[in-house]
């Protein structure tokens, strides 16, 4: 590590052993550093001045837009011919995150000590999506690191965008129903209890939903304080609870039981697996290798289970599609593309296929959703406003019925 004021230089050296080795040292000139490294018995083929790296931010883990370019700039490192592990070095001088930093400190660790890559960045910078775990395995197994990592950040970004499409799609809805919310709360806080002070809600004449109203109205003006505070209690243990990794994964498991989101993810799952079998094949890794470590894409479900069972299938000589048909509900049409590229041996092209046809179909249905949600969040909220609205004019009228 350098002191406070040192300039840093990147080296490469041979050893006295014969070892080629390469570190980023601090010194006050190069001339000091050359010196150095000479006393330490290193002669130095490469030295080259390192920019100031940015100061470190909070103690906050990667954002996704800072690992998709953390994978590409790898990648574009790698198949300039720059050893893994000075990329990983290079790469990680550009590390604002503080626990960030750390993470990609203990990967570089473990790769000097001889790890797999693959198995150092699962072990050591846990964040990443499955399938960059999974896709950096075949890179290795396949020796073709270098196009695996753009290819994961390529679809990492896809993703993000995807992401932020729902995202931004679902801005204004969230809106109108914070709004709807407050001007709710507003009506019960403040309009019902001054129409309960001239009503007697106890009155036998007056329709059951007024009663309701005014009551509950009369409540919350009682309790406005505890209620608030229950209501951020909840938020509070809301974001703790699904912050954790147990937490995001009982909540993604209700969203896909929910009927027009669960539709979506299940395609999405379908479509990741048969991206990743697609290039696990197209980058000559066996059969069941890549099997297997594409389904390390899905989450555990119904479709990950099924997926196991086929793998069995697989290692007795069940044919791929007759194993994909028995353990999991691909359409036909996808069974008989698979029954294609196995009796034309171009199995990566048709799960390619496959993999575009369900991103279509999840994207298509995200704007099939985000236009359904605007207008159902209108109509939910103005039936809340006109039931209660109701409610008071009906209140009222069963009074002027009583004089009258």
């Amino acid at each position: 590590m350098s002191a406070p004021g040192e300039l840093r230089f990147r080296y490469r050296a041979v050893a006295r052993d014969g070892r080629v080795v390469s570190d980023v040292v601090g010194g006050a000139s190069e001339a000091a550093v050359l010196r150095v490294l000479a006393a330490e018995g290193l002669t130095v083929t490469r030295l080259s001045p390192v920019a100031p790296g940015g100061a470190r931010t909070a103690d906050r883990d990667l954002r996704l837009a800072e690992r998709v370019l953390l994978l590409r700039q790898l990648g574009l490192m790698l198949k300039a011919g720059v050893p893994l592990l000075e990329a990983m070095e290079t790469a990680a001088l550009g590390i604002e995150a503080s626990r960030g930093a750390r993470q990609f400190a203990a990967v570089i660790q473990a790769l000097r000590h001889g790890e797999p890559f693959a198995q150092a960045l699962e072990t050591h910078a846990p964040g990443f999506p499955r399938y960059v775990y999974a896709m950096a395995r075949i890179g290795e197994a396949s020796g073709r690191i270098a196009q695996v990592l753009s290819d994961a950040a390529d679809q990492m970004a896809d993703e993000d965008r995807l992401r932020r499409d729902i995202v931004n799609a679902l801005t204004y809805p969230a809106f109108l129903a914070c709004a709807g919310v407050a001007a709710v709360g507003f009506i019960f806080v403040e309009i019902v209890p001054r129409f309960a002070t001239m009503l007697d809600p106890s009155a036998g004449r007056m329709p059951l939903i007024s009663r309701l109203v005014l009551d509950l109205g009369m409540f919350v003006n009682a309790h406005a304080l505890w209620l608030g505070l229950l209501l951020a209690g909840l938020v509070t243990a809301g974001v703790a609870v699904f912050g954790r990794p147990a937490g995001r994964a009982q909540l993604y498991d209700l969203a896909r039981r929910t009927p027009l989101l669960g539709a979506l993810l299940r395609e999405r799952e379908i479509g990741l697996w048969a991206r990743l079998m697609a290039f696990g094949l197209a980058q000559d890794a066996p059969l069941l290798s890549t099997a297997a470590l594409a389904r390390t894409s899905v989450p555990p479900g119904p479709f990950h289970e099924g997926l196991r069972a086929f793998e069995g299938e697989l290692r007795s000589g069940v044919a791929v599609a007759d194993g994909l048909a028995r353990h999991t509900r691909l359409t036909p049409m996808d069974l008989s593309l698979v029954r294609a590229g196995q009796r034309s041996g171009s199995l990566p092209a048709m799960f390619a296929h496959m993999a575009a046809s369900y991103e279509d179909r999840v994207r298509d249905g995200v704007k099939r959703m985000t236009a359904l949600v605007e207008p159902l969040a209108i109509a939910a909220i103005a039936v809340l406003v006109g039931i209660i609205a109701l409610a008071l004019v009906m209140a009222l009228a069963s009074v002027y019925e009583t004089v009258y």
